[in-house]
């Protein structure tokens, strides 16, 4: 595959910032798709450079895989048939950031990922949020129903091109891919994650939520409920809680944004292993709902 061929699109931003911080008043023009800022493959490479594995799949995933085939395909089934949110490759890389942030933020809290405790170590963990959240959502390009199971299949050739080359250990292999595909099938809280790197994706996939998801949905008598409430979020940043390893804050310009977070993020919180980990502020209404 001719890596040039790869998307390089301007992607939702998940701004970092400092937690005792105050959001500054927005102007005219900031309200003018205040989130898409900046490459979502960018911040992923920054994430990963000191990973040797994690660095090396990524560069199988986007040069060799033809991954960007099922995130063109799966952009195309959900929102240019069933006029959905964005599920294609911006989609899936936003959701990789999170994670990634996400993973740091946990392991910087001395909570380890559960591949530490089976022998891995923090670069594994990285491979695995990374690769889970990349593949998360590719089973889209089959059909939307029972894109789980999908997602889990199209994964499998994927993982077999990529695993053996950074793990030449077949047990070591299998047991990443375990990793992956367990992480894959929970992301949407039912079945809940059983590992925190697949809680972590789970969360992460809900904190994509803000207004340039969509971009579509400019006809409200259309548009569905979902679209209408991620139209109401300018921003969403994760970082380190006051009390808590992670705090999401979700930057919202009407109440309706409140529909995505009660809907999907809160729920997936609940599902995993890590709500005595994470806050939700929402500075709308100056407080914590979560």
């Amino acid at each position: 595959m001719n890596p040039t061929a790869l998307p390089y699109l301007e992607v939702v931003q998940i701004h970092e910032k400092n937690a005792s911080s105050t959001f500054p008043p927005r102007s005219k023009e900031d309200n003018i798709e205040p989130d898409v800022r900046c490459s979502a493959r960018n911040r992923i490479e920054t994430h990963i450079r000191p990973y040797q594995k994690t660095s090396l799949a990524w560069e199988l995933l986007t040069k060799v895989s033809p991954i960007s085939v099922l995130w063109d395909m799966a952009a195309f089934t959900t929102t240019g048939r069933l006029r959905m949110n964005d599920h294609g490759s911006i989609h899936a890389q936003v959701t990789a950031v999170s994670a990634l942030t996400i993973l740091d933020l946990l392991s910087s809290s001395e909570i380890e990922p559960d591949i530490m405790k089976k022998g891995g170590d923090l670069d594994d963990a990285t491979l695995i949020v990374l690769v889970s959240a990349v593949c998360h959502d590719i089973g889209n390009a089959i059909h939307r129903d029972d894109h789980l199971s999908h997602s889990m299949m199209l994964a499998q050739p994927i993982l077999d091109n990529i695993l053996p080359v950074i793990y030449p250990d077949p047990k070591t292999s299998l047991l990443i891919r375990t990793f992956i595909l367990s992480a894959i099938h929970s992301h949407h809280g039912d079945p809940k994650p059983l590992t925190i790197e697949g809680s972590i994706i789970s969360v992460a996939d809900a904190c994509d939520m803000t207004k340039g998801r969509a971009y579509h949905s400019t006809d409200i008598s259309t548009a569905s409920m979902h679209a209408i409430s991620t139209l109401a979020i300018d921003d969403v940043s994760i970082t380190r809680g006051l009390n808590r390893p992670v705090e999401i804050q979700i930057v919202m310009s009407q109440i309706a944004g409140m529909f995505q977070v009660h809907e999907t993020l809160i729920p997936k919180i609940n599902a995993g292993l890590l709500k005595e980990q994470i806050n939700v502020y929402i500075p709308l209404q100056d407080q914590y709902i979560y």
